[in-house]
């Protein structure tokens, strides 16, 4: 599910700050904690609250991260200014409620990345963030030619569909995209998705949810397919519905150490029985997938060092 986070910040980049909290600026991060993730026809699972809220002072933002890590990692250990040093990544398998064909999981990511917080406006810097999440899930092309990737549906697009979305005094504060990536070469998933984004003086905030009004859409489904390599050549299976999920990612910038901005991603999304056969592969094989996204990340915000003009 890495390639959500970099996708909801690409699709809704260029906002600007508001004093308001994100509860007040982001209705969609709001409905996603307050109703839940919609995972099936009448199934909703709540994403929890932010680990890392803001108006906090510099001792309080260590406590939270102190009861975080506590038995994991040291303090020192995790703030520590490195591009391998560690992250927490939590994948939850008993949420409720869950439904026996495709279950629910949950999955947490957390971690701190060092640099300029103002980097988060910067096109080019995010657009390579993407770069950063393709290479690590997607398959490099389909057969034919076409390339994994996100897409922003057009005005003229969603007023076929009847849709309208929210807008704020910057024109930007909802946007709806079609993304498509690959997970662990065993799935190609391609689901359209609301984007909705909000930053105050402390921290940014994006959320994301698989868009339920495009299930069954001609051009921009929601729909998972089975990838099976024979030999130098990969079977996509036939489209399949794929039942929902969401997420929030929140970046918070730190009183101290010095720079240090706390990354936060908390996600629910379906696992249909058909991805893995029934095996749980995701909770072995995601973690160095994670931990080599987060120090690409990292080495990213290493091109924007704190203060950077």
């Amino acid at each position: 599910m890495n390639g959500w986070l970099t996708t909801c910040l690409v699709i809704g980049s260029s906002f600007c700050a508001d004093p308001s909290s994100h509860a007040d600026q982001n209705r969609l991060f709001s409905e996603l904690v307050e109703k839940g993730v919609p995972i099936g026809e009448k199934l909703a699972v709540k994403l929890p609250a932010p680990t890392m809220s803001d108006g906090l002072s510099a001792a309080e933002q260590k406590r939270v991260i102190e009861r975080l890590i506590a038995g994991d990692y040291s303090y020192s250990e995790f703030t520590r200014r490195s591009v391998v040093a560690p992250q927490l990544l939590y994948l939850k398998s008993d949420l409720v409620p869950s439904d026996k064909a495709a279950p629910s999981r949950g999955l947490d990511v957390y971690f701190l990345v060092y640099g300029d917080f103002g980097a988060t406006s910067n096109q080019t810097f995010l657009n390579r963030l993407l770069a950063i999440s393709r290479d690590s899930n997607a398959e490099s092309a389909e057969p034919g030619g076409t390339e994994a990737g996100s897409t922003t549906l057009s005005p003229e697009q969603l007023a076929k569909r009847n849709i309208m979305v929210e807008a704020s005094d910057s024109g930007r504060a909802e946007r709806i995209g079609h993304t498509r990536f690959d997970i662990l070469d065993r799935v190609r998933l391609s689901v359209t998705g609301r984007v909705s984004w909000s930053q105050t003086a402390e921290s940014v905030l994006a959320a994301v949810v698989v868009d339920r009004r495009f299930h069954g859409d001609s051009e921009f489904p929601n729909v998972w397919q089975s990838l099976k390599k024979t030999g130098d050549r990969v079977v996509i299976g036939e489209p399949q519905a794929y039942p929902g999920a969401g997420l929030y990612l929140k970046l918070t910038r730190l009183a101290e150490p010095a720079g240090a901005i706390f990354v936060e991603e908390h996600v629910v999304f379906t696992e249909p029985v058909g991805w893995f056969d029934g095996v749980n592969l995701l909770r072995s094989k995601l973690p160095p997938v994670v931990q080599a996204s987060v120090r690409s990340i990292r080495r990213e915000w290493q091109k924007f060092p704190p203060n950077a003009k």
